[in-house]
This record gives structure tokens, sequence and C-alpha cells, in this order.
């Protein structure tokens, strides 16, 4: 099995739990609406917008400039993200999408606590892999 294959698998599993729990505020749609956030972020190099959509578990563990590096770190490697597809697979608080960077396609783990706030963002490809936040 593939490092991709049981890192969806991880985040499948999670997301299945997260959303046995999670409330009715919290919709596919906030998994669109959040997204499209994270790309503008993303674009921007936006650490401190980031930050402030963390969960409060995340939002211990990273700093707004931990994440303004990982995400140049990453625009680095990936460069700009282009666009996003509705996802692929969801469910009110989880999700995958087919991101467009433009060195290529990858996959977004996207996952949403009961706030609709952000508890892991991943982009993941054959090569190239870039985490801007996970649980531990």
């Amino acid at each position: 099995m593939s490092r991709r294959q049981r890192l969806f698998g991880l985040v499948m599993i999670l997301a299945c739990l997260a959303g046995a729990a999670a409330r009715a505020e919290v919709t596919r749609s906030s998994l669109r609406d959040v997204s499209l956030t994270i790309m503008a972020l993303y674009n921007a190099g936006d650490g401190i917008g980031l930050y402030a959509r963390l969960s409060e578990p995340l939002a211990l563990r990273y700093s707004a400039a931990t994440l303004t590096e990982t995400l140049s770190e990453c625009r680095e490697r990936l460069g700009s993200l282009t666009r996003l597809s509705l996802p692929v697979a969801s469910n009110a608080t989880s999700g995958m999408f087919a991101a467009y960077f433009e060195t290529g396609t990858r996959d977004m783990y996207l996952e949403l606590d009961e706030q609709g706030l952000i508890r892991l963002v991943s982009f993941a490809g054959a090569e190239d892999n870039c985490s801007l936040v996970q649980p531990e």
C-alpha cells in the first residue's frame, strides 16, 4: 500500500469519526467555503489568516509564523493553487478535493471540527506532499 493510500485511509477513518459527532451547523457547503478560503490564504501566503481558522488543539500546536513559513515552503515547491474541484469524497466535516497547482494536480484533504474550524489540511501527490496542518 502506498503512502498516499495509507494517508487517504487515515483521513477517511478520521473523517468518519469526526462526522459522527458533527453538529448540524457544519455542512458540505461549509466544507466547500473553507476550501476556497484555504486556496485564497495559500496563494496569499497568509499564515495569520490560516491560524485564525484552526481548531483549538491545532492553534495550541502551531503559530502564525510557523504557518507562514510552511505556506511559503509549499508554494515554493508546488507553485500557486489555481483551482479546486468540488469535493470528490466528503461528508459534513471532511473531504478530498482535486487541487490544481502550477506544477500539477494533487489531492487536498480537508477536515473541520464541529464548529467549522480546520483540523487538517494536506496536499498529497505522487512525488511531492505538503501538509499545512494536521492533528497529532
